[in-house]
């Protein structure tokens, strides 16, 4: 057993698990095409993209699960992290996309790379950024959320998710990074990289180089 992520009796069903939610992926994305086969213009409607692209995000999506949840840890690997953040961003993208101006995701600089398994470091991104979404929905008017990435060098990178709603601790994001030797914080006031006008900051920290 990987102690801290989950049983051996729920590893044992984890690829049955996400074989079953594949097979109604692929029946909607088949559905997908035929439609759009009967109804070419369709396929110019930016909400039918919209669709199209996320179904097959899902698609990735499970498969990313998959590498993290089989029995054998998901390799580790230098990557840029700006890239998983996008791809992040990407799988949320209706709910992103519902917020308009007050969703702000930033790239850094410079391209940050980092060594850590990357699709635990997506869903764990993933998991952050969903729940800042709900605290903004959840407060209404104004409320933001912004994404971004800082650090580098031998310090490590870390993702920011910072927000103007009430925080919930991420406990997927935090036991999957802990995991592969990163972390995820609740960012306090007087941190020097937090944001003045966050209510509510989480930090995901991901290592520089290996151990």
């Amino acid at each position: 057993m990987r102690e801290g992520i989950v049983s051996d009796d729920l590893l044992k069903l984890a690829p049955d698990l996400i074989g079953g939610l594949r097979h109604p992926l692929q029946g909607i994305k088949a559905s997908l095409e035929l439609v759009e086969r009967r109804v070419g213009a369709l396929a110019g409607l930016e909400e039918w993209k919209l669709m199209r692209r996320q179904v097959q995000r899902m698609q990735d999506f499970l498969s990313s699960y998959e590498a993290v949840l089989s029995r054998e840890k998901a390799a580790s690997s230098f990557f840029v992290v700006d890239e998983v953040v996008e791809q992040a961003v990407g799988v949320l993208e209706f709910r992103v996309n519902r917020l308009g101006g007050r969703f702000d995701a930033r790239r850094a600089p410079t391209p940050k790379v980092a060594w850590c398994a990357p699709s635990a470091v997506l869903h764990a991104i993933v998991d952050v950024v969903a729940n800042a979404v709900d605290a903004a929905e959840a407060a209404g008017g104004s409320a933001r959320v912004q994404v971004r990435v800082v650090g580098g060098g031998g310090s490590g990178v870390e993702v920011r998710v910072s927000h103007e709603g009430r925080g919930v601790s991420p406990h997927i994001a935090g036991t999957m990074m802990r995991n592969y030797g990163g972390s995820v914080r609740l960012v306090e006031e007087g941190d020097p990289a937090r944001l003045n006008w966050a209510r509510t900051e989480f930090s995901v920290g991901i290592p520089a180089r290996p151990d």
